[in-house]
């Protein structure tokens, strides 16, 4: 049984600041053993986690090929760090190991042990995030590490390849992006130099896996800049799929357009994009590829047929028509209007709350009709003092992302906390073309709302919503909440 490797050969060219020059080949190898599995192995970090631990192995099995992953993984280290821990025996990797869709994880294990459990086909290096586009940091550490694999590889016929990591969000917080001046285009164009660099230096290297280049597509799709869950790793849906998409096809050669498997969460227009970016990245590796007619069109002219739902916390509703915002998904997509139609909104929680309860009014008579689900649950926060495990959060921010920018918007927001003593007034902050605020008396709320009328996007489509204490709240540790909002559309 044969494999097709879809991979980049790098002309042996001296790296010039222009750019290296390369040309596309293709690479047949035999399967290493009888059993017909296709064997992986990333020694990577965080960013080799979020590119192979979920869904390839699904993707792969929809394919009919049976895959064994490997993710030789130390946290936030590169090649120096590696070459370290190899050359001191600290044993300080994780070998995250997927076999049968299952993910297994054995601490505190040598590099070597890694390289000799299985009979790897294919084995990847990658350079820590911050450092992925400075070629300075890399030798001699990826010369040694290279070698160091192929004097243990159990399979003659091993290939090895290069991943290619992703820039960080455009408002990334990560120390490591000043060194490429806090700015996406100057870290990806940068990462793309470094990976031409090492592999014109390293014609062992026979391919690359463009994860970057398939984020920078997808960021220019609908989605936006949307692909990281805390500027930095990926999104832990649409993010990790699209990277998947990529070491699909870049392994095998099958492309990934069309595939039904996508997680949950994940709607079928946003798969084919996710799908369409990563194809694009294996045929353009070095190159993004503008996809704004992918999806919905990336400026939005759909005009709701009823009310935008939202459910704000930690407990799914039963009603379909209220859109479940719930912790842990940083970026839902999905949203749907009151007659279950199709919106193109996406709703980004972009600075966290603290976290979410039940302990709203079960019962409510606003205008907003929820059901006691709803009006129960809420993101909160607290602002002073020390409340719980986590830190005092002055604010939590919401973006909506992906309004039709020709439309209005009425947002009606609702807040409740049983059981109290005290005022927790919660202050809410919308910004768009201008900026809105107001507040409300969460404690003990049942039929309070705020209203903010005719709010007008960005001409980007984005609307930001701020939650904060409000003036009048008095609460010891200055708690604020967020339960329901409705958005009402009006041409």
């Amino acid at each position: 049984m044969k494999h097709q490797l879809a991979a980049l050969a790098v002309l042996a060219l001296a790296f010039i600041s222009t750019g290296a020059t390369s040309a596309q080949e293709t690479v047949t190898v035999d399967e290493p053993v009888a059993d017909g599995i296709v064997r992986v192995l990333a020694i990577g970090n965080s960013f080799s986690q979020d590119a192979v631990e979920q869904y390839l192995y699904e993707l792969a099995e929809e394919a009919g090929i049976k895959m064994i992953i490997g993710n030789a993984y130390r946290g936030g280290q590169g090649f120096h760090s590696h070459w370290i821990d190899v050359t001191e025996a600290n044993n300080t990797f994780e070998y995250r190991k997927v076999v049968d869709g299952k993910l297994t994880n054995k601490p505190r294990t040598a590099l070597s042990d890694i390289i000799t459990d299985e009979p790897w086909q294919y084995i990847t290096f990658q350079q820590v995030s911050q450092e992925s586009g400075l070629t300075t940091t890399f030798e001699p550490y990826l010369t040694n590490l290279i070698q160091y694999a192929q004097g243990l590889q159990t399979n003659p016929d091993a290939v090895y390849g290069y991943h290619q990591t992703w820039a960080y969000s455009h408002d990334s917080t990560h120390g490591g992006f000043a060194n490429y001046g806090n700015m996406q285009a100057v870290m990806y164009d940068s990462i793309c130099h470094a990976v031409q660099y090492a592999m014109a230096e390293h014609p062992e290297l026979r391919f690359v896996v463009p994860s970057g280049t398939a984020i920078q597509n997808a960021r220019t799709t609908y989605l936006g800049d949307n692909m990281n869950r805390d500027g930095y790793h990926l999104d832990y849906k649409m993010g990790r799929y699209t990277a998947a998409c990529v070491w699909l096809e870049t392994i095998t050669g099958i492309s990934p357009v069309g595939f039904s498997y996508h997680p949950d969460g994940i709607d079928f227009v946003t798969a084919h994009t996710c799908q369409v970016a990563a194809h694009e990245a294996v045929a353009h590796p070095f190159e993004p590829t503008v996809l704004d007619r992918e999806g919905y069109p990336a400026i939005n002219s759909i005009v709701p047929t009823g009310l935008v739902k939202l459910n704000f916390g930690g407990e799914r509703t039963g009603d379909p028509t209220w859109n479940d915002i719930v912790p842990g998904i940083r970026t839902h997509l999905s949203i749907v209007d009151s007659n279950m139609n199709p919106t193109g909104i996406l709703v980004t929680v972009t600075n966290e709350f603290s976290g979410t309860n039940s302990n709203g009014a079960s019962y409510t008579s606003t205008k907003m009709m929820m059901p006691a689900d709803v009006s129960q649950s809420c993101f909160w926060g607290y602002a002073s003092g020390k409340f719980g495990q986590s830190g005092p959060r002055q604010s939590a921010t919401i973006r909506l992302s992906h309004l039709n920018p020709e439309l209005t918007y009425e947002f009606t927001i609702f807040s409740s906390r049983v059981g109290c003593q005290d005022s927790r007034q919660t202050s809410y902050i919308i910004q768009g073309e201008d900026t809105w605020a107001d507040a409300m008396q969460s404690a003990n709320n049942t039929s309070e709302t705020t209203v903010i009328e005719k709010v007008r996007p960005r001409p980007d489509g984005q609307v930001t919503l701020t939650v904060m204490p409000g003036s009048l709240n008095n609460s010891p540790a200055s708690f604020y909440y967020l339960n329901a909002m409705t958005i009402k559309c009006k041409k």
